[in-house]
């Protein structure tokens, strides 16, 4: 089950999705305009965002910006075939393309994949973390990474733009319960920090990190 976002300026189209998606499982809102959906998106649970490209581009621009910041995936719809390619480029993350005219059953298998992708990545800009094969990617590069460099930069993805304390850090990526000795963590950080640039994992002053991405 995912929670799903319809971004459709139709009223009634929309919420014939919602009801075809509610009954295939998943949980369903619906908005008409890029600042409702906005405002939904910004309550910080994490959504599957359908996004018909018919909406005003200037605004969806922020919009997207703003999905790609948390890493969520987005499914674009679009009653041109000849665009999907060039939405796919638009986002950097998880994302696929619904061609129009599609019945309820199709939208359901279209949605289903990408949560079922989503489900096993993590992204944030252009920094990827595929999960079933820990495997990670930075501007299309593959990083080398070690099991436990995974584990630290997976646990910092998870709450994007979040100060996570030495301690948090200690027992999500290590998984100590007992924390003490905490120096290991500031040894790791550096170590990711020359992987993925000095500027991407910020201290924040007495207490820990924060991952932050461009």
């Amino acid at each position: 089950m995912a929670m799903i976002l319809i971004m459709e300026p139709d009223a009634r189209l929309g919420a014939k999705m919602c009801e075809v998606l509610i009954r295939a499982g998943h949980e369903c809102r619906a908005a008409q305009t890029i600042s409702d959906g906005l405002n939904l998106v910004n309550k910080g649970q994490r959504l599957l965002t359908l996004l018909n490209a018919r909406l005003p581009w200037t605004d969806s621009y922020t919009f997207l910006h703003t999905l790609e910041e948390k890493g969520w995936p987005i499914l674009f719809i679009t009653g041109d075939a000849a665009n999907a390619d060039h939405l796919r480029a638009m986002y950097q993350g998880g994302c696929d393309v619904l061609v129009s005219p599609f019945d309820g059953k199709k939208l359901v298998s279209a949605v289903n994949e990408l949560a079922a992708v989503s489900a096993n990545t993590l992204s944030l800009g252009s920094l990827q973390l595929d999960l079933k094969r820990r495997e990670a990617t930075m501007d299309g590069q593959r990083l080398t990474l070690t099991a436990q460099e995974f584990a630290l930069l997976q646990a910092l993805m998870q709450s994007p733009d979040a100060a996570l304390t030495r301690e948090q850090l200690l027992r999500t990526a290590w998984g100590y319960q007992d924390v003490g000795e905490t120096r290991t963590v500031d040894v790791h950080i550096q170590r990711l920090r020359r992987k993925l640039g000095a500027t991407c994992i910020e201290t924040v002053y007495k207490l820990g990190y924060r991952l932050r991405m461009a």
